[in-house]
């Protein structure tokens, strides 16, 4: 199992670390690691996971195929394997993912999943999947 290792850095408070990343590396038993660093941001937003799943419901309505395997289909597409799914993902990065299924949908599919600027469409859209 990993230790995490919180790294601050601003402009104003220099650098600080949570623990002495020396010592941690020395603590680990014989063997070889990865190291990631990735930028910490707001965890996606309810907002976000309420219309990624509106998504899957619409690719199951269209498709027949479950929605929690058109989940699995693009988080194994596009989702890093240091994530567990998009529960820990940013809103960046939920953003990001958002932005690969709506373009992976489109010309691999050729399914429009709408977008909250589509206007009418959108409203239209919710108010079929919200409960779906």
């Amino acid at each position: 199992m990993g230790k995490r290792i919180r790294l601050d850095k601003s402009t104003l408070g220099g650098t600080r670390l949570s623990a002495s990343l020396v010592d941690t590396i020395e603590e680990l038993p014989n063997g070889k690691y990865d190291i990631f660093i990735e930028k910490v941001g707001y965890i996606r937003s309810l907002s976000q996971n309420r219309l990624f799943w509106m998504w899957m419901a619409q690719l199951e309505y269209w498709s027949g195929t479950p929605r929690k395997v058109w989940h699995d289909h693009y988080v194994s597409l596009f989702v890093p394997p240091t994530k567990h799914g998009t529960s820990d993902l940013s809103t960046e990065a939920m953003r990001h993912l958002m932005n690969q299924i709506h373009a992976d949908a489109l010309v691999e599919w050729g399914v429009n999943l709408p977008l909250p600027d589509d206007s009418d469409l959108f409203y239209e859209f919710v108010e079929e999947f919200k409960f779906k």
